[in-house]
């Protein structure tokens, strides 16, 4: 279960931060939130506050784009969930997103009502994917690889992955499988690493093609 209290939200239109604002008191409460407009200034409370749980953004901003935000993220190895809210359902934005680490992709035009759906599903650990997003992804998962091989994994990693794709955080896969905190860690750092991948979507999408869950 993912607690969410502290989020940043990062639109540039006014309206639309006001909306999404709406969503996020309606799926998750009473929960503070901090509006930004651009790259810069999600940057500079990236910097000063390591202390948000989710942070929604837009990838088409004034001064840049919400990958560059995600690349920040990562290179600061911050915890926060990171879900982009967007209008754009093509490939080549939903992979670019997942390749900087995005854990998730909302399209905006979907209702309201499935919107707070989606992000209520964080709570219980569940990547928010708007469901054309998460047909498209299995679609992605399936197609073979041109010219790249399958890289192993051992049986453990294996585990750790399957569980980390069905929603599960570090801390309940130390439990299921009876080892310790770090230990996980250093399994999911060695996953990714091995994989070229950096965020739980992309964990998904991998056990996907791996046959190690089922579509």
């Amino acid at each position: 279960m993912r607690n969410v209290q502290h989020i940043l939200l990062v639109e540039d239109f006014q309206e639309i931060r006001q909306w999404m604002e709406s969503l996020l008191r309606e799926a998750f409460g009473q929960v503070s939130i901090t509006q930004v407009s651009t790259v810069v200034q999600a940057c500079a409370h990236l910097e000063t506050d390591c202390h948000f749980d989710l942070i929604i953004l837009d990838l088409n901003l004034p001064d840049g784009t919400g990958v560059e935000i995600l690349q920040r993220i990562k290179m600061q190895g911050l915890t926060a969930l990171c879900v982009v809210a967007t209008a754009y359902d093509d490939d080549e934005h939903l992979l670019t997103a997942l390749n900087a680490g995005a854990d998730g992709y909302l399209i905006k035009d979907q209702s309201n009502e499935q919107l707070i759906h989606d992000l209520q599903g964080i709570l219980a650990g569940s990547p928010p994917l708007s469901p054309p997003i998460a047909r498209r992804i299995m679609k992605l998962a399936k197609k073979p690889a041109a010219k790249s091989v399958l890289i192993p994994l051992t049986i453990r990693e294996e585990e750790v992955l399957t569980y980390i794709a069905k929603g599960m955080n570090r801390n309940e896969i130390s439990k299921l499988l009876d080892l310790s905190a770090h230990t996980i860690t250093s399994h999911v750092r060695s996953i990714y690493a091995k994989i070229n991948i950096s965020s739980r979507a992309e964990a998904a999408v991998e056990a996907i093609r791996r046959g190690l869950i089922k579509t």
